[in-house]
């Protein structure tokens, strides 16, 4: 069924990808990337959901000010953004499809992330994006992750779930999520109640990590992750008391002191014995001038634990740290739990599900049951409601060939992994609706 769109088709995802690699948005501005996906989705025959019909507003992580959400709707508008459609997302990009048969059946969803780094892209001879004139044409964003190729893969099933849309039954739901990189963009669909009826759910990312510990390159598939690490986001302010630094330093407060006390002991936290645990302090600035004891300083901290017991330690164990070197250095703190994200792990049938049609396909020769994620998506939010609701579900590792690893500035994968991925989805697709009727 899938072959006679081979070419055709490949050449669509292929353009596709390479228009949203070359307008690359990051979280919470994808305003260009889901207002032409939204269109497409549309001239489909999909209905669709926007804005606050598809989130619940408030629970956004590092949500941007509304001067910059202005600055990046204005920009994607310039650059071929649809203005109708964007203003329905009242500041809040992306998009969810349905299709309702309105036949008795099982709710199917998949996601697929949109959003890219904030990373400026190598523009050099060599780098194939830069060589084919589809390299970020917006300064110090990029896509390093492969996002841009999970919205073509998804355009795609898309376009061949409404061919064939006469022999399903159920619903489709297609998930177009901003802000994976950071940004909590699953949450707010999930607690919208997007999720609730779904009984099966998919979600691709180009690559992954085998279980050797090498990348997953073309040809490969990883049918499942058990690896998410459960993720607290924590931000501390500490203020001290300001002073000349050489005329009058016994009556001054010194904040960054704490700071720099609280990140080396904070990277001195003792392992779990029942996990993985992962701490680190990714930013610390503070202070004012040269000659003044530093009034002030900031932290940025992430968390990271295997289980959430392990993560409950961790981050008890980073505010004790944060409060005793207030303590120690006579400052206050303030400590700001910005965001988390759970651990998941994928379903054994889901998985056997994927190893099933992966095998029927041709383009897929080297299979793993269960590989790594190397960290975190909230794509595991997903996951976790689905199977609280008992449904099945996995996150899947379609193989790519790369230029360079993940989030880093010369990266580009083999663009012909994606069809592919399209053909996974639809034979998963088709063989739960028999296995249902």
């Amino acid at each position: 069924m899938i072959q006679r769109f081979n070419k055709q088709l490949n050449n669509k995802l292929i353009n596709y990808r390479r228009d949203f690699h070359k307008y690359a948005e990051v979280k919470w501005t994808e305003f260009r990337t889901a207002s032409l996906v939204a269109k497409e989705l549309v001239n489909m025959g999909y209905k669709i959901k926007l804005g606050e019909d598809m989130f619940v507003k408030g629970v956004q992580i590092s949500y941007p000010s509304e001067q910059i959400i202005q600055q990046n709707i204005k920009r994607a508008i310039e650059q071929g953004g649809d203005s109708d459609l964007i203003k329905q997302m009242q500041g809040l990009p992306g998009v969810v499809a349905e299709l309702d048969t309105d036949k008795q059946g099982p709710v199917i969803a998949m996601r697929f992330d949109i959003d890219a780094l904030e990373m400026q892209e190598v523009h050099k001879k060599g780098h194939y994006p830069y060589d084919n004139g589809f390299a970020s044409v917006n300064k110090g964003f990029c896509h390093s992750c492969g996002h841009d190729a999970h919205t073509a893969i998804g355009l795609g099933v898309a376009e061949i779930v409404m061919q064939v849309k006469q022999k399903l039954t159920g619903k489709i739901k297609l998930i177009f999520q901003p802000a994976e990189e950071g940004g909590g963009g699953a949450i707010g669909i999930v607690n919208k109640g997007i999720l609730d009826d779904v009984n099966y759910f998919f979600a691709p990312h180009m690559g992954l990590i085998k279980p050797n510990g090498k990348p997953l390159l073309s040809h490969g598939i990883i049918c499942g992750v058990n690896d998410f690490l459960d993720v607290r986001r924590i931000n501390a302010e500490y203020q001290g008391q300001s002073a000349h630094s050489c005329g009058d330093p016994h009556n001054g407060k010194n904040a960054l002191l704490a700071a720099c006390n609280a990140t080396i002991n904070i990277h001195a936290i003792a392992p779990h014995s029942e996990g993985m645990l992962r701490v680190n302090v990714g930013m610390l600035a503070g202070g004012v001038s040269r000659n003044t004891i530093a009034p002030n300083a900031n932290l940025i901290i992430e968390v990271r634990g295997e289980y959430k017991t392990v993560a409950d330690y961790g981050e008890k164990r980073v505010n004790a740290v944060l409060n005793s070197a207030a303590t120690m250095y006579d400052v206050e703190v303030s400590i700001n739990k910005i965001g988390s994200t759970c651990s998941a792990k994928s379903d054994n049938e889901a998985r056997k599900l994927v190893f099933e049609i992966a095998n029927d396909i041709a383009w897929f020769t080297e299979y793993y049951d269960l590989g790594s994620v190397g960290g975190s998506d909230d794509a595991s939010e997903m996951i976790s409601k689905v199977q609280s609701n008992g449904g099945l579900a996995t996150y899947i590792g379609v193989g790519a060939d790369i230029a360079a690893g993940y989030h880093n500035e010369l990266f580009d994968f083999d663009e012909n992994a994606m069809l592919p991925a399209v053909e996974l989805f639809i034979k998963l697709i088709l063989k739960i609706q028999k296995d249902n009727i």
